[in-house]
């Protein structure tokens, strides 16, 4: 019999600003450096550019053309997404650094109720508190308990907004919420939901 305590979630690790963040590894499919981005036109100001990974163009998104985010590495790399289907558009967000792929145990995780009205505003799906430090310099993937926060991304979620044009005004909200809560408290996002328009 399987209990919530046997039950995996593979998350891969990045860090985007000063934030420490997890993702299912379902929906990704690589990740690759950053590149010269060819300009898009007419794109939100949100997506730089395109590149290219072998046969196919991937439109990337820059989330720190929306709202402020902490300091930038030198050294970024660009998450690519699994499309829905072969003919769907295909996106990677461009991430500070990629930290490798947990298994985090469901019992660790501190779930949001996903049916609460407030709470459906951004793509998190949960957090929980993680030693980064002990999993980097760890044999594997296993799960290290710590102080550091991990907050754990509805990547589905995030990847269906972005591909839905008529969401345009609610995701500067919802990644705002995301990933600076404070700059959300501000009021300055509103500014910027005029950037988001294709």
């Amino acid at each position: 019999m399987t209990t919530k305590n046997d039950v995996l979630h593979r998350l891969l690790l990045f860090a985007l600003g000063d934030g420490l963040y997890g993702a299912q590894v379902s929906y990704i499919r690589e990740i690759v450096p950053d590149q010269v981005k060819n300009p898009l036109p007419g794109a939100p100001d949100f997506i730089p550019g395109i590149i290219h990974v072998r046969s196919d163009v991937i439109k990337v998104i820059d989330i720190r053309r929306i709202i402020p985010l902490g300091k930038e590495r030198a050294k970024k790399k660009i998450i690519v997404f699994v499309p829905e289907d072969a003919h769907s558009t295909r996106f990677g967000i461009l991430v500070d650094d990629v930290y490798g792929i947990m298994e985090v145990p469901d019992a660790v995780v501190s779930h949001l109720d996903r049916s609460d009205a407030k709470i459906q505003n951004n793509f998190m799906l949960g957090f929980m508190k993680i030693s980064l430090d002990t999993f980097l310099h760890q044999n594997g993937r296993q799960f290290a308990a710590g102080e550091d926060d991990l907050v754990w991304i509805d990547f589905e979620d995030l990847i269906r907004t972005i591909i839905d044009g008529d969401q345009a005004d609610s995701i500067v909200f919802r990644l705002t919420a995301l990933f600076n809560p404070q700059y959300l408290l501000s009021g300055e996002w509103k500014k910027n939901t005029g950037k988001m328009k294709a």
